[in-house]
């Protein structure tokens, strides 16, 4: 096998977006062959290695073989090293997970540093068929192994066998290091490796193989539960009707899914468990029953529940804060957060927006009285709090954050106008458009025009450099478009989906044409004018469309990089 000549077509079908490959390098033999056939391919290759702290010398000496590598390869080599084990106790969490975490932080932050267009892993077909066991013993509900990208994280060697690898390095003469835990039987994948594996491939010859076949073809299946269930349910918590009238095994996909969201582990008993509290709520609320909330515990101070017509994911009521605190700064902010135990739950960059936004802000818990702001306009907190169906034992708990007596910030509850049942379908078709904007070396905008009865009016592109027309943004074209084709135009009760937050000019022509509501993808932070750089949403204007942001961001992100990478 021309295992250089494997790496550069994978990594080039694979890689997300341009840009220079980062090579995760442990010193193993896999890591060490995809690094040296990604060097002898002429990729743009970097690598990082990071030092687990697990096996002391043994850890050090890793990451000094590794970094002579990288030097006789003429590979730049990030490292770093961290206290995984002080991390899983702090975080509450076991080794194995914590490790793969820091590690992917890691990597993803070394990516970020470096402009990368992918972070390769050395994962392959034996790894693949090990995970797809592990998965199916551990109670997966849909075990499917690991996936050939995520993200930035490419997998290219995953139907290389792993003796392929030992056998290229061979050919060169290059040597790897051994991580002892992989002989330790005591630890699951480990005992699959050397004592189950070997078993199985006495009696199926070849059954790494077709366990990583497998796991390729229930891979495929994920993908299309997910666009059913994404049709038919959405992308927020599940609606309890919508869900028990879904094909069954759309259902079991989409409770596993709400799981992984919330970073919950997912097992066949629990999915099911689930199903069955949900069916039982739809009959009840058809029969003009309650049967009352389902509870099943996460830990981490979370549980599944089904009540009140949805299935979500709620965190146990917290502790109160003592007093109200007035913060000015993002690190006060945050800092205030997490001597509340809600680490997390702003990013630092949500909350220097905010603060720009609205001046010295006062954490607290809700009053009476309290309003929200919304792109439709004010409405009380508590009825928000209603219509989102956040549960009522929960509501108290909540912190907010107060501009004076406008509440601008309400934890675990987005204040953005809710996302309907076929946004992403419909901003695929303006990510089309976006597309052929870039192919036309036009800035890679797209934009789509759909009517109250769900039938696309029109859909368009930038053509600013075609037609010499600064205002031919891909929303004006659109609008226009829809305009004509309607025979009015005033388009209320349409949607304008558009790849790209609008600027303010895109702006003035939606509050002209009276659109109901605007769904874009990637934020703006050049020229946008609904928080990218200015907000004009909260004007007096007379009609205020909903405005829904962030849908498939990544991808209309991607395309916007990739547009301005190949401008440099």
């Amino acid at each position: 096998m021309d295992v250089p000549a494997h790496v550069r077509a994978r990594l080039t079908a694979l890689a997300p977006r341009p840009g220079p490959v980062l090579v995760a390098v442990s010193g193993g033999a896999d890591s060490v062959a995809l690094l040296v056939a990604a060097v002898e391919a002429g990729l743009d290759a970097a690598a990082a290695h990071l030092d687990h702290g697990l096996r002391g010398e043994e850890s050090r000496r890793d990451a000094a073989f590794v970094a002579s590598l990288c030097a006789e390869l003429g590979v730049e080599l990030s490292s770093a090293s961290a206290d995984v084990a002080a991390v899983a106790r702090r975080r509450g969490w076991n080794l194995e997970d914590a490790a793969r975490r820091v590690r992917y932080e890691f990597l993803h932050r070394v990516a970020k540093e470096r402009s990368s267009g992918a972070i390769a892993v050395a994962h392959t077909r034996d790894d693949q068929a090990e995970t797809l066991l592990l998965q199916a013993l551990r109670g997966s509900a849909l075990p499917a192994g690991m996936p050939e990208r995520r993200g930035l994280v490419v997998r290219p060697l995953l139907d290389v066998e792993r003796e392929a690898l030992r056998r290229f390095l061979a050919d060169r003469g290059r040597p790897w290091r051994e991580d002892v835990t992989n002989l330790d039987t005591t630890r699951a994948r480990a005992w699959l490796r050397l004592e189950v594996m070997p078993r199985l491939a006495e009696r199926f010859p070849g059954a790494a193989g077709r366990l990583a076949t497998t796991a390729a073809g229930l891979r495929d299946v994920r993908a299309a539960l997910a666009g059913q269930a994404d049709a038919v349910l959405g992308a927020g918590d599940l609606d309890v009707r919508a869900l028990a009238a879904a094909p069954v095994a759309v259902q079991r996909f989409a409770v596993a899914r709400l799981l992984r969201r919330h970073g919950a582990a997912v097992s066949h008993e629990l999915v099911e468990r689930a199903l069955g509290a949900a069916r039982a709520h739809a009959a009840g609320a058809a029969a003009g029953r309650d049967p009352g909330p389902w509870r099943a515990s996460l830990g981490k101070d979370r549980f599944l529940m089904v009540g009140y017509g949805r299935v979500t994911v709620v965190a146990r009521s917290r502790g109160r804060l003592q007093a109200p605190v007035t913060v000015s700064d993002a690190a006060e902010l945050l800092r205030a957060l997490a001597r509340a135990g809600r680490r997390g739950a702003l990013t630092a960059a949500a909350a220097a927006e905010l603060l720009s936004r609205h001046g010295p802000l006062t954490l607290r818990h809700r009053a009476p009285g309290d309003r929200v702001r919304l792109p439709a306009g004010s409405k009380g907190l508590a009825d928000l709090l209603v219509d989102r169906k956040v549960p009522r034992e929960s509501r108290d708990a909540l912190l907010v954050l107060a501009a004076g007596d406008e509440v601008v910030w309400v934890e675990g509850v987005p204040l953005a106008a809710p996302r309907q049942e076929g946004d992403e379908r419909r901003m695929r078709l303006a990510l089309e458009r976006a597309r052929e904007a870039a192919e036309a070396g036009e800035m890679p905008v797209g934009a789509a025009v759909v009517d109250a009865a769900g039938e696309v009016l029109a859909a368009a592109r930038n053509r600013s450099e075609e037609l010499g027309d600064l205002s031919a943004h891909a929303e004006v074209l659109a609008l226009r478009e829809a305009a004509l084709r309607s025979g009015d135009r005033r388009l209320e009760g349409a949607t304008l989906y558009v790849t790209l937050e609008p600027c303010p000019m895109c702006w003035g022509a939606v509050l002209q044409t009276r659109v109901a509501r605007v769904v874009y993808g990637a934020r703006n932070h050049r020229e946008g004018a609904l928080g990218g750089v200015m907000d004009l949403r909260h004007g007096a204007w007379k009609r205020r469309p909903a405005v829904v942001p962030g849908v498939l961001a990544s991808e209309a992100g991607d395309l916007l990089s990739a547009f301005f990478a190949a401008r440099r």
